[in-house]
Order: structure tokens, then sequence, then C-alpha cells
């Protein structure tokens, strides 16, 4: 049965591959790097105490969270997950993501923001009133009437302007602790989604933006075990995050972490390399989380052990998890942390 369900769901990630490997916009891509303003490039900044830092609302704050009543506005036919925009009684928009991506990027948004790296504003809702919400085209299985359950809001902030996307090979943090310790968090936190495309810089302080700030968004397939295409790979799934290993040893010759982490394309997944693009996205990928230096992944480390147990709960408890999940989960996180911090401060070569 399970094999059978692994099948299914390989024949649809190929299928959702022929999907995503189109080139959205090319001219417009194009277009908008020419007219991109000249703002200092930053990809992490000092939290300060992260002790007092806040994972109930992470990157946001209750002052600008959503408030109801909801109007529907549109929906989204773009990525993977089903989504809609809505407008709340203050006026302001917001997209909503249904399926179990929601949970998880609520999460992984705070414990990435928690530690001085940017991520989106996140905020759930178990079940929340969508004023004039028609028939979805996608994800109509979490909605009874007006009533939509297991919601992702993500805001639209006027002072925040979306740039184009960024390499994890070519950017200007190339082989700095910071780059690298964003990508110990993706492979942290088992995300199999964190392709270049979904790397988008964004400009803060509207038209005279100041700051060309580094982000990884749709942090969504997360929480489950990484894998390829066409492979097992999951989000949001706890038997599975449990069952996954972290840190599998140091490679004494290069000095470099090796980690239990390959999301290259699996079986059926194969036939994506008939969609170039995005085939060579996905073996880029797996490439730029190689060869990280031990001294990169125990400073992350080193702030990540800084975050408290009851931290790590509210994360979770933003998302709405129960009390058991909450905590298994954790204990994962705590024990993938101080993975980290374990490791040799020097390696001998043979």
């Amino acid at each position: 049965m399970r094999r059978s369900k692994t099948i299914f769901q390989s024949l649809l990630l190929v299928a959702f591959s022929a999907i995503v490997s189109q080139p959205v916009f090319p001219k417009a891509e194009r277009a908008k790097a020419s007219k991109q303003p000249v703002a200092k490039p930053i990809i992490w900044r000092d939290p300060g105490n992260i002790t007092a830092r806040d994972l109930r609302y992470g990157p946001g704050s209750a002052q600008v969270a959503p408030v109801g009543p909801f109007v529907f506005v549109e929906e989204a036919k773009s990525g993977e997950s089903p989504k809609f925009k809505v407008r709340d009684a203050r006026g302001d928009e917001w997209t909503v993501k249904l399926g179990p991506e929601a949970q998880a990027e609520t999460v992984s948004t705070r414990l990435v923001w928690a530690v001085g790296y940017f991520a989106e504003e996140a905020y759930y809702f178990d079940e929340v009133r969508i004023d004039g919400l028609p028939r979805l085209s996608r994800g109509q299985e979490f909605v009874s009437g007006n009533i939509v359950r297991g919601a992702r809001f993500e805001p639209e902030r006027s002072n925040m302007k979306s740039g184009s996307s960024w390499d994890w090979q070519k950017n200007p943090f190339k082989d700095t602790r910071e780059l690298n310790g964003l990508k110990v968090l993706m492979i942290l936190l088992n995300n199999f989604d964190a392709r270049s495309g979904n790397n988008r810089i964004i400009y803060v302080g509207g038209p005279t933006a100041t700051e060309a700030r580094y982000y990884v968004t749709d942090l969504g397939a997360t929480l489950g075990r990484a894998g390829g295409l066409g492979g097992t790979r999951t989000k949001n799934d706890l038997a599975d995050f449990l069952s996954t290993k972290f840190v599998r040893g140091v490679d004494a010759r290069d000095g470099v972490v090796e980690f239990d982490y390959d999301t290259r394309p699996r079986g059926l997944g194969h036939l994506s390399v008939f969609h170039p693009i995005y085939y060579r996205g996905e073996v880029n990928k797996e490439k730029a989380m190689r060869g990280i230096p031990v001294a990169h992944a125990r400073w992350i480390g080193s702030l990540l052990s800084q975050l408290s147990d009851e931290q790590l709960r509210d994360a979770f408890r933003a998302a709405n998890y129960s009390d058991g999940v909450r905590e298994s989960y954790v204990a994962a996180l705590r024990d993938r942390i101080n993975q980290l911090t374990r490791l040799p401060s020097r390696t001998q070569r043979r």
C-alpha cells in the first residue's frame, strides 16, 4: 500500500516538475534586475539577546497580525500549495496558504528569524472565516462553507519590494559563515525545496531602499523527510522527521561536516531531466549544501543553542500543534542543535 502510494506521489511530482520548470516571466525578471535599487546586501543581522526573542510571533508581532473579518480577493494559481488572497479589517492584503505547509512554514520562519536571518511573516489560524469565499480550484478539502481550516497568512507590506532571485553558489556572501549557517538551517529543518528559485532579494525602505535583504522564502517543505523528486520526501510529518539523521560525521581531510541531506531526483523523478531548468535547480541545490566547514556549523549551533525549549515550544504553539507532537519536535530539534555544538573544534588529518 505504501509503495503504491509512493509511486502515485512520484507521478504527481513529475507532473508538478513539468509545471514549475517553466520559466515564470523570464522577460520581466530580466527587466526587474536592471531596475533594482542600489542597496546594501544583507543576509544576516546580529539578533542580539537570542534568549529574549519572541517565537510566538517571530518576524511579525501582535500589533501587525491579521485582523478579521476577512474578505476574499482572488485565488492564486502558482506554487504547489493552494493559495488565495484576502483583505482584512485594516485593509491589509494577505496571501493565505492551505495544506501541510501551513503549519511547517509558520514554525520554520520563526526558527530562521530567531538566529538573525530574514524570514517572511507567517500567522496561523486553525479555523478562520473568509467572507465571499467561492469554490476553490485547489484546496477545497480544507473548506467548509466560508470556514477555512489550517491557514497560514502572509502579508504584503508596502515598504518591502520583491526583487530577483539569488543563487546559493553565486552571491555576495560566498564562503562566509553567515551563508553556510543558513544552509545548515535548511538541512536542520529538512527543507527539501531549498532551491534557488525560492531565494528572493527583498528591498526594504520604499523607492529609495537602503537594504537588499537575502531571504529564503516558502519554508513549508520542512519538518518531514528530505529527499529528491520521485523519492519519499515529506513535509510536516513528525514520524518522518524523527526517522532521519542530521549530522553523519566530519570529513577529517577537508574539515567539513557530512550531513544526511540528499535531494537529488530519484526513480521517476529523473524524468524531470526533460525539464532542464527545474532538474538543474534540483541538482545544484543538493551540491550547494555540501562542503560546510565545521567552524561554520558550530557557529550556527552556538546561536541555536541559546534558544530555550520554551522558545521552541512557542514556535509550535504559534502553529497550533498538539502537545504531544510539539514536545516530540522540540526534543528532536534540541538533539540536532546539540549535534552541532558537539562537533569537534578541530579535525585531525589522517
